[in-house]
């Protein structure tokens, strides 16, 4: 069991803070192109030539880099009325099941996406201005939606917790 918590640990360690980084590093490029591109559009009459498709690329990749983050934290939105009164033995099945349900289905999205990737790879597929290859965007959300399956198989070996980060007795 040592090795599963171990395991789990690791990839707190190694994995989250690289996908914090790549959030951040996307997020940061966002700001820059949209500044970038509102000043050539209005003030120099020259705007960003394909910012909308980058615009698109980045604000995927943020998204799908961020599901993992997302997920080992455990701040996805969540609804707790009957929590309160749920036996403790009864919340931990729910956790369980929770985590399983949701690490079927991001891994099965994870599959069809890596499916979606090969077949855009196949025909060539690229944005209209920019000629990237949509396929590598693809795959990187597929790999994505993977490390977010299996940070939901890891939440299943932690202790769910009874209450909801952020929340709490006030100052």
């Amino acid at each position: 069991m040592s090795n599963v918590r171990g395991l789990v640990e690791l990839f707190d360690r190694a994995v989250a803070p690289v996908l914090g980084v790549i959030a951040a590093g996307v997020l940061f490029a966002l700001m820059v192109l949209t500044c970038t591109d509102v000043i050539g559009r209005y003030f120099l009459s020259q705007p960003v030539y394909g910012a909308f498709e980058i615009t698109e690329m980045l604000l995927a990749a943020l998204i799908f880099a961020g599901l993992p983050l997302v997920t080992l934290r455990g701040d996805h939105v969540t609804v707790d009325v009957l929590d309160p009164i749920t036996p403790d033995w009864l919340y931990r099945i729910q956790h369980v099941v929770a985590c399983l349900l949701g690490s079927l289905s991001t891994g099965y999205l994870a599959w069809r996406l890596w499916i979606r990737a090969a077949s855009l790879h196949a025909a060539g597929e690229t944005t209209a201005q920019l000629k990237f290859k949509l396929a590598y965007l693809t795959y990187a959300m597929s790999i994505l939606m993977a490390l977010t399956a299996i940070a939901l198989l890891l939440l299943v070996l932690r202790r769910p917790p009874r209450t909801i980060p952020g929340e709490g007795a006030g100052p």
